[in-house]
């Protein structure tokens, strides 16, 4: 009777097991896809002239950036922390006899909070802020950069090659240590487009 018991025993040990594993693969082969935060891509639109811009005249960029937050981030935002992220643009000359020269380095810092008194949320970026009822409306506006001045005039060389590089990232650096620590060993904090490089050559007909 007892290696009756003992068999039985075994074969439901074995079945608790095929059901864990089953679920466990099954639980990760749902979360993973919207977990994982990232841009997606990319989208540069211009890189436009600017002739009188504030008495500055130079060239502004615009672009599109297909951001998903994945499933950690979403939820900090949701639980009020504030989301730092930043445009970051750079101009390098290129020189084969000496390392390179970083021309031109800007950043365009953008913040995204939940308010839970007015159940709303922020973005705030250079002096204006903007309030949205969704989350999703947020990373809406969130994607598209207009009319950045990213180069002016008298930081270049004209008809002088470039190449221009530009980068949508999360601000690791600004978010509380707990969560810098973590970030560290968890991708799902690991929200980078990367580098996105392209040529630049100016020329003085551009800004008429």
């Amino acid at each position: 009777m007892s290696l009756v018991r003992w068999i039985f025993g075994c074969l439901r040990f074995k079945c608790c097991l095929i059901s864990a594993f089953w679920l466990v693969q099954t639980n990760l082969a749902f979360a993973e896809p919207n977990s994982i935060a990232a841009v997606k891509s990319v989208r540069l639109i211009s890189v436009l002239p600017q002739p009188n811009l504030n008495l500055q005249p130079g060239w502004s960029l615009s672009a599109e950036f297909d951001i998903f937050l994945g499933f950690k981030l979403q939820e900090a935002a949701e639980r009020g922390l504030p989301l730092n992220f930043s445009v970051d643009f750079q101009l390098i000359q290129q020189r084969w006899y000496w390392s390179d020269a970083r021309v031109v380095t800007k950043s365009f810092p953008i913040s995204l909070s939940y308010h839970a008194l007015t159940r709303t949320y922020r973005l705030q970026h250079a002096e204006d802020v903007l309030v949205f009822s969704s989350l999703n409306d947020a990373i809406a506006r969130m994607s598209v950069l207009s009319n950045w001045l990213v180069i002016r005039k008298d930081q270049i060389e004209m008809g002088k090659k470039y190449l221009a590089k530009v980068r949508f990232s999360l601000n690791l650096s600004e978010m509380p240590k707990p969560f810098q620590v973590n970030a560290l060993t968890n991708s799902q904090w690991d929200l980078s487009s990367g580098w996105v490089q392209f040529d630049f050559l100016p020329n003085n007909e551009e800004l008429g």
